[in-house]
């Protein structure tokens, strides 16, 4: 009991410490249950200012070590993919064909390829083709020409550069026939004059060229190429033609510059021309011709543009007093490039010129018929043009061109009216004019799958020449038609029409006994093939189907209609 007194009296006396004396009093009454509420937000100040309080950023200094983790994770196998048989087309190494036609026509071909390989590629060909006579209304008995053609090639593929090596043999026989009869000159058909005069082109000629495998390989170099040809004809004219040729890509800032570098040496020598020949065509002539064509590339977005100078610098030696060709020569190249589409539409157009040299290997390409002992004078050009091409559909695409031409020294084809008269000159002359030509030409193409395939094209001019001059032998109009279908790889057909509008042989007051514009004509061939099998095949080919009588030249006819027989075999 006394404990317990004790205990209380300690609890008095510890309330009476912690308290006040006057305690109050309040009265508190709870009329509801408690209900929070948010009262609306308001901005203090529109624009708030932030201030940064921390006046020093602390400086972090950290590594990452790499460290090998082993990770214990095996993956289940994939199964391997099943790849269909790809079928590789085989390749044969020969290909032989022959056929024979009317007026003792004879065709044969041989060419042989080497297989696949990734070190190196060989082959050679070999053809000929030859015709007695068809060319009616001559007062010669035998027109016949012959064109006989030999090459091979090599090439070695190494890791930064392939090399190629070719070399060729032309053998071409051409009569010089134009002499035809005619009804103004009693006793023409008559003469019986035989076989007609001729002339055999001999050419020999070989390449080398080095062409590297990536760009960079070779360095500043993309291309090498040198060449030879010798050529001469039945009358002892000889010809040495030295070419070299080379493209490079030169350092130019963030630019590329592309240059293009050739060079080209011809000597010409005519010592005995054909019987009764003016003794002035006896001469040798040379030309040495450096090209240097520099031009910058841009490329932006659908936009590319070439622009660049064509820098000709030309010597020229002649055995005769005439006047110095030599000189140097500059002409603009500009080509601007608009792909309006990608891929379907683009447009392509500016001005461009070059050099062309005459010489008598590449005249006597231009027509087999021109006599011995024609003179060279370069012709100049410079062209401006603009050129739409594109697809109209997946199967069909189409090019359209137009422009001027300027051209000077330009080369022409001539023969005297009076030539039935003239027994000394065989053939065609070479004569050079100035002139300016607007032009329009346009052209079609069909391919449907490969099997059906079309092209069209025809081509407009308009010549402005010096007074008293003609665009002699140069159409106003030209067109063609070509196609060709296959049928289930057994039949092939093919189509070449060819339309050539008239043409300026000579000035009309200067003979009124035969006319002076040669006349239109159209000329049709077809084609048709067998293949018995992949090896096996015959053709049948037939040339002026139409059997059009049209002149080539004045007095040069074209052959009648022809049809050859043959067969094809590949091992």
């Amino acid at each position: 009991m006394r404990n317990s007194g004790i205990v209380f009296g300690l609890v008095l006396s510890f309330s009476a410490f912690a308290q006040p004396d006057n305690l109050g009093s309040l009265e508190l009454k709870v009329t509801d249950r408690y209900k929070a509420q948010v009262k609306d937000a308001r901005k203090i100040l529109e624009q708030p200012k932030y201030e940064d309080s921390i006046n020093q950023k602390l400086e972090v200094q950290y590594r990452i070590d790499s460290r090998p983790l082993s990770v214990r994770m095996r993956p289940e196998p994939l199964s391997p993919a099943r790849i269909g048989p790809i079928e590789v087309p085989q390749l044969y190494r020969a290909y032989i064909r022959g056929a024979y036609g009317a007026y003792n026509t004879g065709l044969a071909e041989v060419f042989y390829n080497s297989k696949r390989s990734s070190k190196s590629s060989y082959g050679f060909s070999a053809r000929h083709l030859s015709t007695q006579t068809g060319v009616s209304n001559l007062l010669y008995e035998d027109n016949a020409f012959s064109r006989n053609h030999i090459g091979a090639y090599f090439n070695r593929f190494f890791p930064k550069y392939t090399w190629r090596l070719s070399a060729d043999v032309d053998l071409d026989k051409y009569s010089y026939y134009g002499r035809p009869i005619l009804d103004f000159l009693p006793g023409d058909d008559s003469l019986e004059l035989g076989e007609a005069p001729y002339n055999w082109y001999r050419s020999f000629g070989f390449e080398t060229s080095l062409i590297e495998a990536r760009e960079k390989e070779l360095g500043w170099m993309q291309r090498l190429d040198l060449g030879y040809r010798y050529f001469l004809d039945n009358y002892r004219s000889m010809e040495h033609d030295v070419r070299l040729g080379s493209d490079w890509i030169l350092p130019a800032g963030e630019q590329k510059l592309n240059l293009e570098f050739n060079a080209a040496y011809f000597n010409t020598s005519y010592d005995s021309l054909y019987t009764g020949a003016d003794s002035s065509n006896i001469f040798n002539q040379s030309f040495m011709q450096v090209q240097m064509k520099p031009y910058i590339r841009v490329d932006r977005d659908e936009y590319a543009l070439d622009f660049g100078l064509n820098l000709y610098f030309l010597g020229h030696q002649d055995s005769r007093d005439v006047d110095d060709q030599g000189g140097a020569y500059f002409f603009p190249e500009l080509i601007l490039r608009y792909r309006a589409v990608p891929d379907v539409l683009s447009v392509v157009g500016g001005i461009t010129g070059l050099l062309e040299r005459n010489n008598y290997r590449e005249l006597s390409r231009r027509s087999p018929f021109i006599t011995p002992g024609q003179n060279t004078i370069p012709s100049r050009t410079i062209k401006a043009f603009i050129a739409m091409e594109g697809l109209l559909s997946r199967t069909l695409s189409f090019r359209l061109e137009g422009g001027y031409a300027n051209r000077r020294s330009d080369a022409f084809l001539y023969r005297n009216p009076f030539f039935y008269q003239d027994s000394m000159t065989y053939g065609l002359e070479v004569i050079y004019q100035d002139l300016n030509e607007l032009y329009a030409k346009g052209s079609l193409s069909y391919n449907w799958e490969e099997k059906l395939l079309i092209s069209a094209s025809a081509i407009a001019r308009d010549f402005d020449l010096d007074q008293g001059e003609l665009p002699l032998y140069r159409p106003y109009f030209e067109a063609n038609l070509e196609g060709s279908y296959t049928y289930r790889k057994k039949v092939g057909m093919g189509l070449l029409l060819n339309y050539v509008g008239s043409r300026h042989a000579f000035h009309q007051i200067q003979n009124p006994d035969l006319p002076a514009m040669l006349e239109p004509y159209l000329d049709l061939g077809l084609k048709l093939d067998y293949y018995y099998n992949s090896r096996i095949g015959a053709f049948i080919n037939f040339s002026n189907l139409l059997n059009s009588d049209y002149d080539l030249y004045l007095g040069y006819k074209a052959q009648g209609i022809n049809a050859m027989f043959g067969f094809t075999y590949r091992f």
